[in-house]
């Protein structure tokens, strides 16, 4: 089987987008200002998140896999020069950049394997693709 694998790397910029979309749908409220940061939290700040427990129906709709973690975004306001901090799951997270993507027109395969993954700058989205290939897929017999 020829697992396919690719990365979308989202900015901060169109995550702030993303989160702030998704975010309405929910009547969330966010911190003003643009998300400068991203960086994992520790496990007790997922242990007693309140969302940990919510599951949008999109996550299995398009193969999220479940990320027991919590991610704290820094948002800056520009013209307060106020940093302020928020915690949320992964799983939120993934959510909102799908339905970014979706809104977009970013191609994003149902059954592909989703994957959420911070870097220094960026927060990606890795998508895993399990391909059959000829030397996969079962052997006709005789009676099909």
């Amino acid at each position: 089987m020829a697992t396919e694998i690719r990365r979308l790397i989202f900015s901060h910029s169109e995550t702030t987008i993303a989160i702030r979309s998704y975010g309405a749908t929910m009547g969330m409220k966010f911190p003003e200002g643009r998300i400068i940061r991203a960086r994992y939290a520790g496990s007790a700040e997922y242990e007693f998140h309140s969302m940990k427990q919510f599951k949008a129906p999109i996550q299995g709709d398009y193969n999220v896999k479940e990320t027991p973690k919590a991610i704290t975004l820094t948002f800056f306001d520009e013209r307060s020069f106020e940093q302020k901090f928020i915690n949320l799951t992964a799983d939120f997270i993934s959510v909102a950049l799908i339905e970014y993507s979706i809104t977009n027109k970013i191609m994003m395969p149902k059954n592909a394997e989703k994957n959420l993954d911070l870097t220094e700058f960026n927060i990606c989205l890795d998508i895993n693709l399990e391909n059959q290939t000829e030397s996969t897929s079962s052997p006709l017999r005789l009676e099909e």
